[in-house]
């Protein structure tokens, strides 16, 4: 459905060209969920807005294709990419208080996209969304459908968001952490709807996060990111179960697990993500990383298909085989 082939993205900065993707490989089938992971900076984020086409002014494509159902993306003019998104391709944005426009209701933000792409009159689009917020578990949806953002809890503007992103029966939905500003509680429920809804649509989803509970909760297979490139690649279940490259096993480690004693201090990473125009030669990882050889801040591994599609970018694990 979604794949993503090579993407290299610059910043323009001060006349200079800073990389922000450097060679990015992905794809997502028919209703699958790939998991998207790293910490901040290391370009999930980055990737979900190019496959948008909703890069900032400063950005530039400089190689790469991204392809869906077969057509590049990036071949598209601004015309055609509209037709494509917010229809096939929709995306729930990290913070809903600066998704949502403050200025118009919550009814009247689901229907514009719905009566601009499946051509449904002003009352049948407020039909349909009057039955999507029902649908992701708003109470009182005359009400809600009337309301403004700001009259909204946290918890209800994401599912105004999902809503949003649904409404006009999308195979591709990419969710950028989708509950990162919500409590506990509200995190589980949105992460269920989520799980639910992809079951019930068939959707394929991209889910982008920094937590590898939201992955073990909803994802099939998981790309780690580190840097801007993706580091290992696997099936959720193998990537739980062996996990290969040291930056996962650090941010594996690094999260809190029922299973753990009560008393066990959580390992960390040492050190800090390099801005974008400080990424050091060979692996970015190396200065990080406690199984550094020397060939590692000379050259960039390759991801290598390690065992039974399991892709690790990593020189340690290479010559170890």
């Amino acid at each position: 459905m979604l794949s993503i082939k090579n993407l290299r993205v610059n910043f323009r900065n001060k006349g200079a060209d800073v990389p922000a993707l450097r060679g990015i490989d992905l794809a997502v089938a028919s209703g699958e969920c790939l998991g998207l992971v790293g910490e901040s900076g290391s370009g999930k984020s980055l990737t979900a807005l190019a496959a948008m086409g909703l890069l900032p002014m400063a950005a530039d494509v400089v190689a790469g294709e991204i392809s869906f159902d077969g057509q590049d993306l990036l071949q598209l003019n601004r015309t055609q990419l509209d037709q494509v998104r917010g229809k096939d391709i929709s995306m729930i944005f990290q913070e809903p208080m600066t998704a949502l426009n403050p200025v118009m209701t919550v009814g009247r933000q689901i229907t514009a996209p719905i009566m601009q792409h499946l051509k449904l009159s002003k009352a049948q689009a407020r039909t349909r969304a009057l039955d999507l917020l029902a649908r992701v578990g708003i109470p009182d949806p005359v009400a809600r459908f009337s309301a403004y953002p700001h009259e909204l809890s946290g918890g209800m503007r994401q599912r105004v968001m999902i809503a949003m992103a649904l409404s006009c029966e999308p195979k591709l939905v990419i969710a950028d952490e989708p509950t990162t500003a919500l409590d506990v509680t509200i995190q589980a429920q949105v992460l269920e709807l989520l799980r639910s809804l992809q079951e019930e649509m068939n959707l394929a989803v991209i889910i982008i996060t920094h937590d590898f509970g939201v992955v073990a909760e909803l994802a099939q297979r998981v790309c780690v990111m580190y840097c801007s490139k993706v580091v290992e690649e696997a099936r959720a279940i193998d990537l739980f179960d062996r996990t290969m490259h040291p930056y996962s096993i650090g941010l594996l480690g690094s999260t809190p697990s029922l299973e753990s004693p009560l008393v066990r201090r959580l390992p960390a990473i040492g050190g800090a993500v390099p801005h974008i125009s400080e990424i050091p030669s060979g692996c970015a990882f190396n200065p990080r990383c406690g199984e550094r050889l020397t060939v590692c801040d000379k050259q960039i591994p390759a991801l290598e298909d390690y065992d039974r599609g399991q892709w690790v970018a990593c020189w340690a694990r290479s010559q170890a085989r």
